[in-house]
């Protein structure tokens, strides 16, 4: 439901969106003095979900938002979709988020992919690489010239290395050649005391009955990393060094490019996961050092829809 208000003068609304493959993030700011509005919703993955879901995660996002903040009209959204590295799925996606929001026009839209607002949050418009390690991966680097590279962006049955769905299923796996009598894990006591998993038929009735997310696994692979379960942390070092390997290929693919990398996405929270990054970037790109994220996706992502609506004074549509 969008509320509409009559009389008063409206405050300009600017929303950024980073949408992910495991949840999504809402920012909103006016132009007055109120605070930020922050919001999560679902996943909106393109390739997951489909334009009609992508679609719906965005328009009932900024739906609640503009609940939240009546007194403002809505002038410009900027969305970074995971997934969405096609025009074609951005003209789409875009075309579908127009109609679910009709109501709201005229304002400016902005779809482009969570790569696009990752590079803007670590250099702002300046040269370098970003890796996206979330429920999948991929890379994006930023020449001197200003070109955009890519790599990875596969998905999760042609690649995602480094990625929560990649290390998860390495530890199911695990898991399954410790039932075979192959190398003990502690995951297999790690799944029974989280999720309630335990022996092959339990495992697969959730897996494969249930279409259980193996991300799930992904942070009993950093526990028992962290344990020092060397089953664990081979997982992680040969996930780390493959995603880094990907990082060396596309830094000798295209023009210069500053020798600098960001990583985001959900594991970059995991302290260990970083420090595994880290070692194998080490290995793979010895003269790159790692650079701190000056700011959040979204946060990068609302500047954009300010950016956008200075850039599209009138009339917006």
């Amino acid at each position: 439901m969008i509320p509409k208000t009559r009389g008063a003068r409206l405050s300009d609304l600017f929303i950024g969106l980073d949408v992910g493959g495991t949840r999504s993030r809402l920012l909103a700011r006016s132009a007055g003095t109120e605070d930020d509005v922050s919001l999560f919703g679902p996943a909106g993955n393109f390739f997951r979900a489909g334009p009609d879901g992508a679609a719906t995660v965005l328009s009932n996002l900024i739906g609640r938002a503009l609940e939240l903040r009546p007194q403002c009209r809505l002038r410009a959204v900027c969305a970074g979709v995971a997934g969405a590295g096609s025009q074609q799925a951005r003209d789409t996606l875009a075309q579908s988020v127009r109609s679910r929001l009709a109501a709201c026009a005229p304002f400016a839209l902005q779809i482009t992919h969570d790569g696009a607002i990752a590079l803007e949050a670590a250099f702002g418009g300046d040269s370098g690489m970003i890796i996206i390690a979330g429920t999948g991966s991929s890379l994006f680097g930023r020449v001197r010239n200003g070109h955009i590279l890519r790599a990875g962006g596969w998905g999760f049955m042609l690649g995602d290395e480094g990625s929560g769905h990649a290390i998860g299923l390495k530890g199911l796996r695990a898991i399954g050649h410790a039932c075979d009598g192959g190398p003990e894990t502690v995951l297999t006591d790690l799944l029974m005391a989280r999720h309630g998993i335990a022996g092959q038929d339990a495992l697969l009735h959730r897996v494969y009955r249930e279409s259980w997310p193996v991300q799930h696994v992904t942070p009993l692979v950093l526990q028992a990393a962290a344990d020092g379960d060397a089953v664990a942390r081979r997982i992680l070092g040969e996930e780390t060094r493959a995603l880094a390997a990907q990082a060396r290929w596309l830094a000798q693919r295209g023009g210069p490019m500053e020798e600098r990398v960001g990583v985001f996405g959900g594991l970059s929270k995991s302290a260990l996961y970083m420090e595994a990054m880290q070692a194998a970037l080490q290995e793979a790109l010895p003269d790159w050092t790692l650079h701190p994220a000056q700011m959040s996706g979204v946060e990068a992502a609302v500047e954009l829809a300010q950016a956008l609506a200075r850039e599209q004074n009138a009339p917006l549509s």
